[in-house]
């Protein structure tokens, strides 16, 4: 009797405390990997970074020779004040035109064709005024600014080299986000069951411990034993690297 008391306790107590978390293998990975490329052709002209420089948000990392990009956008501010005359010298034979048609001076057909060369003129307008607008970002795209605070991973260009932008322009630079990772873990259909987006949990690198969020949780299968990917984002002051071995503590 006094065993069988003893192994009910057990099981009460087996029931009444949880279990602890669950502990899976994972590992890091880049919480946000960018390639990055010009949207134009050229020829380089800098390249500011190396791999493994950290960058801030906005720094310049590369730009391409820029001379025929500023002389692009020239032309055009020199085409838009052209059309913005003639648009302008348009509007005022309009105006007159319809003052002397109200006074029955002129005739319809004058007074149509008036109105059809200010149509005219102001579309010459609206045409130049969008060329200039392309001509800037085509300059303002011909350099390679950081898009947040980054690790550079690889860099793939050197000065001199030509580019050519075309239907798939190549990659200059990779980077990733400074700071902040994944732990990327397979998990079993079982335990993905009940965990939610945003919840916390923790993830543990090279001996040290971070808190942590469940930033992606996947609904189909892969192939495997454990066909789930799980990705948990962290923070972490000093650097660490993609492939290293981690470990996250689910609830």
């Amino acid at each position: 009797m006094k065993n069988r008391s003893v192994w009910l306790g057990l099981c009460v107590a087996v029931a009444v405390f949880p279990a602890a978390a669950a502990d899976v293998e994972a590992v890091v990975q880049w919480s946000q990997r960018t390639e990055l490329a010009t949207p134009v052709s050229g020829a380089v002209a800098s390249v500011a970074v190396n791999a493994g420089e950290r960058v801030a948000k906005g720094q310049l990392l590369l730009a391409l020779d820029d001379a025929p990009f500023r002389a692009a956008v020239q032309e055009a501010e020199a085409q838009l004040a052209r059309r913005k005359s003639e648009r302008d010298e348009a509007a005022r034979d309009a105006k007159q035109a319809q003052e002397l048609y109200d006074r029955t001076v002129l005739s319809t057909v004058e007074l149509e064709n008036a109105k059809m060369k200010l149509a005219r003129a102001d579309a010459g307008y609206q045409e130049a005024n969008a060329a200039l607008a392309r001509a800037r970002y085509q300059l303002r795209v011909s350099a390679l600014r950081a898009p947040f605070d980054a690790v550079v991973l690889s860099r793939h260009a050197e000065p001199g080299q030509a580019i050519a932008a075309g239907f798939k322009p190549p990659v200059l630079l990779v980077i990733a986000a400074a700071g902040e990772y994944l732990a990327q873990a397979r998990v079993s259909a079982e335990r993905v069951t009940g965990l939610r987006l945003g919840q916390a949990v923790s993830a543990a690198v090279g001996g040290k411990t971070y808190a942590a969020k469940i930033k992606a949780i996947a609904h189909e299968p892969a192939a495997g034993k454990e066909p789930y990917v799980l990705d948990a984002v962290f923070s972490a002051a000093e650097p660490l690297h993609a492939g290293q071995p981690a470990h996250i503590a689910l609830p």
